[in-house]
């Protein structure tokens, strides 16, 4: 444990005998996702997955509580808080502290619930509008379990990403298999308090910390000026989401979003069938593109040419996951957050000649009932596969621009300050996707037990003021099973009969693009 860890008591009313133990200042990005939650701005992301079993057994309490043991244990991230604590710098500011809790009471942190219908989707909107209480005596997530068969793990983003949620459900899957999980569970134990166990050696620093690369204050004053140019050179009607309809306003620590203002996160869903997402896989492999930077073009395509045929300039976002990039790497099965995403620019123009070509003369074209240009839009799909692989393996700019929170204050005042006037310039009028990849299914999973048949993510709608006027793709599948696109947006800022139209569009060439 760090040498700047102390003990400190919790000063909440509900369990005033509980404590948790001060680790160290948090990682340059815990204040954002701290005042993030803090201020009403966005609340939670979701990894949920569908449970079944091979002698019909259900997700009873004493299966979940008893499981959770396990789960806990194996990962001491899952009791983390933040504290904030005085400065140690300036008088008057305040410092974001990871601390971790040392008890855990299950009942106050899974909640089971019978909901009419089996769409996930709403299910996955209610928890997005629900927030977590930062007063130091709960961890930051939570689990839902519908209709015994469904578990929503919601999480703060300060103790986990995306990835962190499928390591939570693996993790759960192995609980619930072991035999002396199932063994126990047989005496149904009132015992619902876990003790957080302390690890022999530290957590894992945040991974901004992690990063194997010096951060250049030249390039990161290039990019800068280049974001600065283009809101400049390009009026907000010539940009996607020009219709987006917000307030301004900013929150500050002294005034929060009232409870009722908070931002609310709606979420639409495109189902891919199984067979359709392989024939995807292999089409992808076939064009030198992945998955992701298909999904990536067709939104550009329906962006460009259904919702904004005026845009000239599109932004687009493409989150990646860091754990490579780290050293030590902290590895597949530890809970953090390591996610950071590419930013990159589009001349809509090519995108909408996709979709509006006439010209039969160029080579290989061809014609859907669309109109599509089929080999045009592989070569986009490739293009864009390739401008961000060519960034993490030559240019990092994602990592320098990741790495652009170190040039922040310590301070929690030093983020608002001085990080809340930026987060707009690069992620303003853009959209981004988020590709979990395939949830892998052992042969063991499979063949007895507990298994996963269904997998799907969502991360809440962060407010438009602060840039992300446009939409969220959150994308993830289970080996074996349908893939997912949960579209999140806040509610008001889009027209929803343009946000059923983009899915709509994805889906239709989609369809057109590998039939």
């Amino acid at each position: 444990m760090a040498d700047d860890s102390r003990e400190k008591t919790g000063d909440h009313d509900q369990n005033p005998g509980d404590k948790y133990a001060l680790i160290r200042k948090a990682g340059m990005y815990g204040p954002m996702h701290y005042l993030f939650q803090e201020l009403g701005i966005q609340s939670n992301l979701i990894v949920a997955a569908t449970y079944s079993s091979v002698d019909a057994s259900l997700l009873t309490p004493p299966a979940i509580f008893e499981a959770l043991r396990t789960v806990i244990s194996r990962h001491p991230a899952l009791g983390i808080i933040g504290v904030v604590q005085p400065s140690e710098k300036k008088r008057g500011n305040h410092r974001l502290w990871e601390a971790r809790l040392d008890k855990i009471i299950l009942e106050d942190i899974v909640e089971f619930v019978d909901i009419g219908g089996s769409d996930l989707n709403g299910i996955i909107e209610r928890a997005h509008n629900e927030w977590f209480t930062q007063d130091g005596s709960r961890p930051l997530w939570k689990l839902l379990v519908v209709h015994t068969r469904h578990i929503l793990f919601v999480c703060h983003h300060m103790i986990a990403d995306g990835r962190s949620g499928y390591t939570f459900h693996q993790s759960l899957l192995a609980a619930l298999n072991d035999v002396e999980t199932t063994q126990k569970t047989m005496h149904q134990s009132d015992d619902k308090v876990v003790t957080v166990t302390v690890p022999s050696t530290a957590p894992p620093e945040h991974s901004v910390a992690l990063v194997q690369e010096k951060l250049s204050m030249a390039l990161l004053i290039w990019f800068f000026l280049w974001w600065k140019v283009i809101r400049l050179i390009f009026s907000n009607s010539s940009l996607l989401f020009s219709d987006a309809s917000f307030n301004k306003t900013y929150p500050t620590l002294d005034k929060p979003f009232p409870k009722g203002d908070r931002t609310v996160t709606r979420v639409e869903s495109l189902r891919i069938e199984c067979e359709l997402k392989e024939k995807c896989l292999e089409a992808c492999r076939s064009h030198d593109t992945t998955l992701t930077a298909l999904i990536q073009t067709l939104i550009q395509v329906t962006l460009a040419a259904d919702i904004y045929p005026e845009a000239t300039l599109g932004f687009s976002r493409v989150a990646i996951d860091l754990r490579r990039y780290l050293s030590p790497n902290p590895g597949a099965t530890t809970m953090i957050d390591a996610s950071a995403s590419f930013a990159d620019t589009q001349l809509l123009q090519k995108y909408r000649q996709a979709v509006n070509a006439r010209d039969t003369s160029l080579q290989d074209f061809k014609a859907s009932e669309d109109h599509m240009d089929v080999p045009l839009v592989w070569k986009l799909a490739s293009q864009n596969r390739h401008r961000l692989h060519n960034d993490l393996t030559k240019r990092h700019r994602a990592l320098q621009e990741y790495m652009s929170g170190t040039t922040l204050g310590e301070d929690i005042e030093d983020f608002i300050s001085q990080g809340f006037p930026n987060l707009g310039l690069f992620s303003n009028n853009s959209f981004l996707i988020s590709n979990l990849g395939e949830f892998q299914v052992g042969e063991q999973q499979v063949s007895s037990g507990w298994k996963i048949s269904h997998v799907e993510f969502s991360v809440a709608a962060t407010r438009a003021c602060f840039g992300n006027a446009g939409t969220v793709f959150n994308v993830a599948s289970v080996n074996g099973g349908d893939l997912v696109i949960n579209l999140s947006f806040e509610d008001g800022v889009l027209k929803p009969q343009s946000v059923k139209k983009l899915l709509d569009g994805v889906a239709k060439r989609l369809n057109l693009l590998i039939s």
